[in-house]
């Protein structure tokens, strides 16, 4: 969310960003990306990273917490996340 106000202040529009974002993945053998796996993923490092509960709610935009667990108790993996061949991963 932060990063698009950052691009709206630059003058890149979402449809731009996302171009780039898409481009970038293809360019590393990531064929299905949607805007949602980079946002869990974002969610989960901060998690991961010892990110508070709150802090992650709020980053997020969530207006109940319990949102903020459901979103981060999901099946999926953070080491199985489809944006992991990207590079990011939390300190061990």
């Amino acid at each position: 969310m932060l990063l698009l106000v950052l691009c709206k202040h630059l003058g890149v529009t979402e449809k731009v960003f996302w171009y780039v974002v898409r481009n970038f993945a293809k360019s590393l053998g990531i064929e299905n990306i949607a805007p949602h796996d980079l946002r869990r993923t974002f969610a989960r490092l901060c998690h991961v990273a010892g990110g508070e509960l709150e802090q992650i709610q709020f980053l997020l935009g969530h207006v109940s917490v319990q949102t903020t667990e459901r979103y981060l108790g999901s099946k999926q993996k953070i080491r199985d996340a489809v944006n992991d061949r990207i590079g990011i991963e939390p300190a061990e």
